[in-house]
């Protein structure tokens, strides 16, 4: 097994752990948000978007973002939703609807968190570098979506309510 196979089967444990602990939702993914991100130095910003109604609203994220609600539809995140599919995004500046948080961010990936088949939420990654996300990144994020629905569909839901 290579190196960065075992980091990848390394998180996906530590992930594993913290979905299955007795912590409140909003720490686990803060945690899992975390640990996704410096497991990847190539990775710039790193977040949780919960689908509320018809609304992506920042969860747990490595730090601020300037777009903390966005619309079905809008940007890279909004879009992943309509079409109802992960985006990866080689270079944003050829996205005609991006919604830049960062001058400096250059690529995107937006993975799809599912809780029964429906979209509760999302990862959403950004980089300064062209081309940084691969098909096992995707695959990656793919997984840990697996194992975080269902504490994203919970956190998602409150955030409905209140």
């Amino acid at each position: 097994m290579g190196e960065r196979t075992e980091l990848l089967q390394s998180l996906r444990d530590e992930v594993e752990g913290l979905v299955a602990s007795d912590a409140p939702d909003d720490e686990v993914l803060e945690e899992v948000v975390r640990r996704v991100h410096e497991a990847h130095p190539s990775w710039d910003w790193s977040g949780i978007y919960l689908l509320v109604g018809d609304t992506l609203v920042l969860g747990p994220a490595t730090a601020p973002a300037d777009h903390s609600r966005i619309g079905i539809g809008e940007g890279v995140c909004g879009t992943a939703v309509s079409e109802d599919r992960n985006q990866v995004v080689e270079d944003v500046r050829e996205v005609e609807n991006y919604l830049a948080c960062s001058i400096h961010t250059r690529s995107e990936i937006v993975v799809l968190i599912r809780d029964g088949g429906k979209i509760v939420g999302q990862f959403d990654i950004d980089s300064d570098t062209v081309g940084a996300f691969t098909d096992e990144d995707e695959r990656l994020l793919d997984e840990l979506a697996e194992l975080v629905a269902p504490r994203v569909a919970t956190l998602a839901a409150s955030r409905e309510e209140g």
